[in-house]
């Protein structure tokens, strides 16, 4: 494996260790924390002024280097993550910020429901650094799919509860309240707010590979 290779699974890996954060905050806190988000965006600047430099150092140029496509690395079990050239990465924080914005605020203007967090655009633009516009998209879809069949599951797994806690919410033969009456079940359906940067970063980790 090249040098520029090792670096470059580095940043993959460090771009994964922070999500693992991020997801840890927002489920916690319901929110990603911007210095986070842009540490992110300091790791790809960092990581494409390395590879430039590399490639400097190999006689290929500082200038080629940086702007062409980031070295495909391999991983265990024989999966390629395919680089991203400097401009991909920004036609892709591009698409995927700029086109989340957008819908987020078509959404929420007609429904006058919450959508995407700002946290969460901000993320998935800087993702696009790292993914380009056409594995964040896959990145954003899987995410949507994980994040709706979690919901879906939650939201099933609290009307069981609920069926099963009404069933001994009965009467005894004497026609009296149970033991089991007055259990309060309004804590069990889905939160006002579903932390969305968990499914980003399973969404990021398919769309490395994809």
């Amino acid at each position: 494996m090249t040098y520029v290779s090792v670096v470059t699974l580095a940043a993959y890996a460090l771009v994964l260790a922070l999500l693992a954060v991020m997801s840890v905050v927002d489920v916690r806190e319901r929110r990603i924390p911007n210095v986070l988000v842009a540490a992110l965006a300091g790791l790809w600047l960092l990581w494409r002024l390395v590879l430039g430099l590399a490639g400097q150092y190999m006689g290929l140029g500082f200038k080629a280097e940086l702007l062409s496509p980031a070295p495909t690395v391999m991983v265990p079990p024989g999966l390629e993550i395919a680089g991203e050239s400097l401009a991909g990465g920004i036609l892709g924080a591009v698409v995927l910020g700029g086109g989340l914005l957008v819908m987020t605020a078509l959404y929420e203007g007609a429904t006058r429901k919450e959508s995407f967090g700002g946290g969460d655009i901000k993320l998935m633009a800087v993702l696009g650094l790292f993914l380009g516009w056409e594995r964040g998209l896959i990145c954003l879809l899987a995410a949507c799919v994980l994040s709706v069949v979690y919901a879906v599951t939650r939201r099933g797994a609290a009307k069981l509860r609920r069926r099963r806690a009404q069933g001994h919410d009965g009467h005894d033969a004497a026609g009296q309240r149970s033991a089991g009456a007055g259990v309060d079940l309004r804590g069990e359906g889905l939160a006002a707010t579903m932390p969305f940067g968990p499914f980003i970063a399973a969404g990021t980790l398919m769309a490395f590979v994809a």
